[in-house]
């Protein structure tokens, strides 16, 4: 859960901090607010999850970001900030052996929080976002790179909504830890598996509805196709991996 908290100093006086004040959230944009993900239990599992989440959507003068599943900022910008260059963090989750019945007596996979250098670039009608993440907390000690591709279907005064496109490259060594099966966790049902390299693929659509100028619906359903490497392994129960999620936000 991220959690977000901007302090101010006292001013001198008190009609300059009620500017500072105001020109500060004048640079926040974007819609923040709470409700529901369904989401898999273990990627490659059929079963299922609901938490509540912080539903955010939201920028700081077009520097620091925050979307529902990556926390960013630009180090490199251009004029008309189109282009970007900077870093983010996303979490790749994990699993522990009550998740599934094919799961059992093996080890906890643990969650990674993977970041590194991006480059984005938004050409209006379409914008595309390139990635280089490595394991931060080293789970998997592995590596990822990540293309994605997203595209405004509509946007007015009620709706925003748009489609995405994103590839999910992950190298061998992550690919076997959250999908491989060591030989100390084979058995006759079970056999030992190590996953090369792949490319998970997913499809998505985000958005929200402003019921005024300043509440909203927040929404989002994505489908993740698994690389081949992935959904062969003994543990995985399904090709795919659909996440959704629904809630109320305040418009900044």
């Amino acid at each position: 859960m991220l959690v977000l908290a901007v302090c101010f100093g006292q001013a001198h006086a008190a009609s300059a901090s009620s500017t500072a004040a105001a020109a500060t959230t004048d640079k926040w944009h974007g819609t923040a607010g709470a409700g529901a993900m369904v989401f898999p239990k273990y990627v490659g599992g059929r079963g299922s999850q609901t938490w509540p989440i912080p539903l955010l959507s939201l920028d700081y003068d077009e520097t620091f970001y925050v979307e529902i599943e990556r926390v960013g900022v630009y180090v490199l910008a251009s004029d008309d900030k189109k282009i970007g260059l900077g870093f983010a963090v996303e979490p790749r989750f994990g699993y522990s052996a009550k998740d599934g019945g094919k799961l059992s007596g093996m080890a906890t996979r643990r969650d990674s929080i993977e970041g590194g250098p991006t480059f984005d670039w938004d050409f209006d009608f379409v914008a595309v976002s390139l990635a280089a993440f490595g394991d931060l907390n080293r789970s998997s000690h592995g590596y990822s790179q990540r293309a994605t591709v997203y595209s405004p279907l509509i946007k007015n005064a009620k709706w925003d909504v748009g489609a995405l496109l994103a590839v999910d490259h992950m190298n061998a060594r992550l690919a076997n830890y959250y999908f491989g099966v060591p030989l100390n966790e084979a058995n006759a049902m079970r056999p030992a598996y190590s996953p090369g390299a792949g490319n998970n693929t997913t499809l998505g659509l985000s958005g929200t509805y402003n019921l005024d100028k300043r509440n909203a619906l927040m929404f989002g359903a994505s489908s993740a196709r698994l690389a081949r490497s992935a959904a062969s392994s003994p543990i995985a129960e399904t090709n795919r991996a659909t996440t959704f999620y629904f809630g109320y936000g305040w418009r900044l």
